[in-house]
């Protein structure tokens, strides 16, 4: 067996499975679903001035991300996962803003490597902690050389040094490794990137979200005292999830399909 088969194979099964499996009948339902209304918010500041900008989101789940991008006026989106055509392709059948949709045949860095095109933005939210360290490299080089000069990456995953580290990382069977701020921020520069920034996309706007905050917040002030004394966390991340940005600047590329 394939290394890369099991996480292909488990989604396929937990699809199989799962009894509230959302699938967009038509475009309305699909650009209205409540975490594209929620994105639409999060992400003004950090997606492209350009709304012809090429966007490819990798690992898209419910599409959200490319709901949102649709909404905010993106002309240019493309979509990449496990059995993606099946999923969208209602959706893309009325949709000209989605111009092309990928399927992931056994990892992302055979299928960049595949489609040999290049982006202005790749988006991979709760994606790269799915996939084994032995990949990572690969993987992150592979992204490296899909992207434009001045392109930027941006990753969403859970945070190891956050108050509920293992849940997170233990949470679905397909989790395979886990990240804190500093051996992100390491993967993403020796893999080339500069311009690299955490964000905070989960400010509060309603009354609802600053009840939570102020609940959490007593949790986040504990983990900050423990890692002040006896940890070494370097940028201060201590929520559930880390969001980081990294731009592909002129740095050489080291994708080798040889190191897969």
């Amino acid at each position: 067996m394939k290394p890369d088969y099991f996480i292909k194979e488990a989604y396929r099964r937990m699809s199989l499975r799962s009894k509230d499996q959302k699938h967009y009948e038509n475009l309305d339902d699909f650009l209205n679903q409540e975490a594209a209304l929620v994105a639409e918010k999060q992400y003004l500041k950090v997606l492209p001035k350009d709304k012809n900008a090429r966007i490819l989101d990798i690992g898209f789940g419910t599409g959200w991300f490319i709901a949102a991008c649709i909404r905010m006026g993106y002309t240019n989106i493309y979509a990449a996962d496990f059995f993606a055509k099946k999923k969208l392709k209602k959706v893309v059948d009325s949709c000209d803003a989605i111009k092309e949709v990928f399927d992931i045949e056994e990892n992302i860095g055979d299928f960049l490597a595949k489609t040999n095109q290049k982006f202005d933005y790749i988006h991979m939210s709760h994606v790269i902690e799915h996939i084994p360290k032995y990949s990572l490299l690969y993987i992150v080089d592979a992204v490296y050389k899909s992207l434009y000069k001045d392109g930027v990456l941006l990753l969403r995953t859970p945070n190891m040094e956050g108050p509920a580290a293992n849940s997170s990382l233990f949470v679905t069977l397909t989790h395979e490794y886990g990240f804190s701020d500093s051996n992100l921020y390491s993967l993403l520069h020796i893999g080339g990137f500069d311009e690299i920034c955490f964000h905070n996309l989960n400010k509060s706007k309603t009354l609802k979200q600053f009840i939570g905050k102020s609940i959490r917040q007593p949790f986040l002030y504990y983990m900050k005292i423990r890692n002040r004394l006896f940890g070494v966390n370097h940028f201060g991340n201590y929520g559930s999830e880390l969001t980081v940005t990294a731009q592909k600047k002129n740095y050489p590329e080291f994708f080798n399909e040889k190191f897969k």
